[in-house]
């Protein structure tokens, strides 16, 4: 018996295309090479606002497909292609704005598309369906998707993310839900498995955390970066948005105190950070770049003396693993960071720092103890959390 996955994404495919990236893609991308998997269907970001509708609808559903896809299905308000392929998993992507108007509406139209993808020949008992969400703001496929498996991959809690907290009570509510109905929940932190027992749930929640792609990080890059070339070193770098999470104060601090570094900030800055980010101006030694696509982040941070997570400690980060830090280690990069969820575990291979001073020491400590045996030791670290072998822990719990 094979697999059938119908993936609800936290994000859109076109953006994973245009290299951004997160475990939603990282997961679908490795189930897509596994021989277990029949078929896989991703559902972009189910949108619940006009104005990401808007962007569902110009970026998915206007969009050109890429050459050698095969649109399925195509109206005004939804598209679903096949992406080529050499053999199985056959891979769907679903855009659709049906659910900002209609829940009913959405999944009428999705069970008529999959019908359509599997034919009338295909034999049901031979194929277990699994539905695998990332997405808590949507839950009725428990009741209007047919499955033999309901998967919940919580990456992070919703809860606490400032960007969704107009819609806490809902969240709650479908939270509340995931926990009751869901067959497996995996976790990308285990502050989450005590987070889903406060609704009650308190079998089958298992703790999966992040992985790498340690082959990406470690192969030939043909990018280069003429402005970043010319910074002075050392280098003391960050790759990833620059928004509300950064702690603008600690970087202001780091910059005044190490005027001989220069800090490279790798990534777009956000709306409700760019206030924030003003107070970087008066410092000659911060640098602030556009965000890179992922095929050329190693290029950036194989160029660091030191990688730095400067992230404000609070309620968010305890259900966080941070795929930051496995990617500074797969460089073999000397890494400090917040004694944030997961950090702790990689001990000596990384440097802890709970407040500004104490940042500021293990940079400069980081610098002074950097050396071969220990650049391979945080690659070897870092080989041993693969997608793959994330990916098989979850199939393993699923018996496949």
């Amino acid at each position: 018996m094979k697999l059938e996955v119908i993936m609800f994404n936290m994000s859109n495919f076109s953006d994973w295309e245009k290299g951004i990236v997160n475990r939603n893609r990282h997961i679908f991308y490795t189930l897509r090479k596994n021989p277990n998997i029949q078929r896989l269907v991703a559902i972009d970001f189910l949108p619940f606002t006009l104005k990401r509708a808007v962007k569902n609808f110009y970026g998915s559903i206007l969009r050109r497909p890429k050459p050698g896809s095969e649109v399925i299905h195509q109206d005004l308000t939804s598209r679903c292609i096949k992406l080529p392929s050499e053999g199985p998993p056959e891979t769907y992507v679903y855009s659709s704005i049906d659910s900002f108007f209609s829940s009913q509406l959405f999944f009428k139209k999705l069970n008529h598309i999959l019908e359509k993808i599997s034919g009338e020949g295909e034999r049901k008992d031979l194929l277990h369906r699994v539905v695998w969400s990332y997405f808590p703001m949507f839950v009725d496929y428990f009741n209007t998707l047919q499955a033999d498996s309901y998967v919940f991959d919580a990456v992070d809690n919703w809860l606490e993310h400032t960007s969704f907290s107009q819609y806490k009570k809902k969240l709650e509510r479908n939270y509340k839900i995931i926990g009751a109905k869901s067959d497996l929940i995996f976790a990308v932190a285990p502050n989450l498995i005590e987070f889903f027992r406060s609704f009650g749930r308190e079998k089958n929640v298992y703790a999966i955390e992040n992985g790498v792609d340690f082959d990406h990080f470690n192969k030939e890059i043909n990018y280069k970066d003429k402005r970043f070339e010319k910074l002075k070193r050392p280098i003391v770098g960050y790759v990833g948005t620059i928004e509300e999470r950064i702690d603008a104060d600690l970087l202001a601090y780091l910059a005044s105190q190490n005027q001989d570094k220069s800090f490279a900030l790798i990534g777009p800055v956000w709306p409700n950070f760019r206030k924030e980010a003003k107070k970087f101006k008066i410092f000659k030694n911060v640098y602030l770049f556009d965000r890179c696509p992922y095929e050329a982040s190693p290029y950036y941070i194989q160029k660091f003396d030191v990688a730095i997570i400067p992230h404000k400690m609070n309620k968010f980060m305890k259900y966080t693993s941070s795929l930051k830090l496995l990617e500074y280690l797969a460089c073999g990069k000397p890494a400090v960071t917040i004694p944030a969820s997961g950090a702790e575990k990689v001990g000596p291979l990384v440097y802890l720092a709970s407040g500004y001073a104490e940042f500021n020491k293990r940079i400069n400590q980081a610098l002074v103890e950097n050396n071969p045996e220990l650049v391979e030791k945080r690659k070897e670290y870092a080989q041993s959390e693969s997608w793959e072998k994330k990916t098989e822990e979850m199939l393993k719990l699923l018996n496949f």
